[in-house]
């Protein structure tokens, strides 16, 4: 659900790599604490 996200982003490719990370980083963060 939280990668719906990217789908309407509108801003230039490195953001959007930060943007990602910072994805990933919080789910798996769930993922671990769980």
């Amino acid at each position: 659900k939280t990668w719906r996200i990217l789908r309407k982003l509108r801003c230039c490719p490195l953001k959007a790599g930060h943007l990602c990370k910072a994805i990933a980083l919080l789910q798996n963060y769930e993922v671990v604490r769980g």
